[in-house]
């Protein structure tokens, strides 16, 4: 982004800017993109473009002997009592990737834990629809979610409407994200790896996790659970005994780096320091820099 924003750049003006930012850094030429507040939001507006598009073909299923025409076909998703679910790409906290297609078959895939990671690929490979945070591996800004539609699965019709939804919307981040892809220090992607971990010392534990997600996940019990400091990479499930070590390295999104180690040795430490107070300056496992 060479050019900041102007004070007379209009809000549909700074989300064009945003959408061809947004396709630049992460290949997603191949989609039509939307925005909105919040994942909630993402989703009633899906609903009712579903909901809307269904009602549609139904009645011109009855209405007439000729086949449905292009501009009301839409992958099927399917709806419960009008209303679509929000499918988890990585299920959480038991670390594992759902397959896309099982995503898709349920509903709408929600890539907040793999877009902008090791997985993006993947993602934008296999997706026709996607919803995502910007604020998780991307690290763009909160309040703002991303609706991904593959341009040559949906009809112009479908996205003219949702485009008209999206402009009825309120986004106050628009600039702030826009203000984010500029800083000379922010990098695309969170390009760490982490493989099975197994820890003997100072308690035996296993990773659990799919090998080569960006974080791991342990089995622990909440009472220890209890105990650990609070600290941003560190995601506590008490409520199914889980602990979850997340790991960032930034970088362009050519390659991976392998953050087992760091990893293992931030366990360690944790598990250590217990309720102590850390002194959280340069503990590894913390945002990194990567190339």
């Amino acid at each position: 982004m060479a050019h900041g924003s102007s004070p007379s750049e209009t809000s549909a003006e700074a989300r064009h800017r945003l959408r061809l930012a947004l396709s630049r850094f992460y290949s997603l030429e191949q989609f039509d993109l939307f925005f909105a507040p919040s994942l909630h939001v993402a989703k009633v507006l899906l609903s009712q473009l579903f909901l809307r598009q269904e009602q549609a073909r139904n009645q011109q299923r009855y209405a007439s002997r000729y086949p449905i025409t292009e501009l009301t076909t839409l992958p099927a998703v399917p709806l419960i009592a009008g209303s679509i679910m929000l499918v988890p790409h990585v299920e959480l906290p038991n670390g594992r990737v759902r397959p896309l297609r099982d995503c898709q078959n349920q509903g709408v895939t929600e890539a907040s834990e793999s877009f902008a990671s090791v997985l993006h690929q993947k993602l934008i490979d296999e997706a026709h629809l996607f919803v995502t945070r910007l604020d998780r591996h991307a690290e763009i800004c909160s309040d703002l979610v991303l609706v991904a539609l593959r341009t040559h699965d949906f009809s112009t019709l479908v996205r003219s409407e949702l485009r008209l939804f999206e402009q009825g919307l309120t986004l106050t981040t628009t600039q702030d994200a826009l203000r984010r892809l500029r800083d000379p220090q922010w990098r695309p992607y969170n390009a760490a790896t982490v493989d099975a971990l197994s820890l003997s010392s100072p308690l035996p534990l296993n990773s659990c996790h799919q090998p080569g997600l960006p974080f791991a996940s342990f089995n622990v019990p909440p009472a220890l659970i209890s105990t650990l400091s609070d600290a941003d990479d560190v995601v506590k499930w008490p409520q199914h005994s889980r602990l979850q070590l997340n790991a960032n390295v930034r970088g362009s999104g050519k390659k991976s780096v392998n953050m087992t180690h760091q990893l293992s040795r931030r366990l360690q430490f944790l598990l250590g320091a217990g309720g102590k107070s850390e002194k959280m300056a340069g503990r590894p496992g913390g945002p990194a820099s990567g190339h």
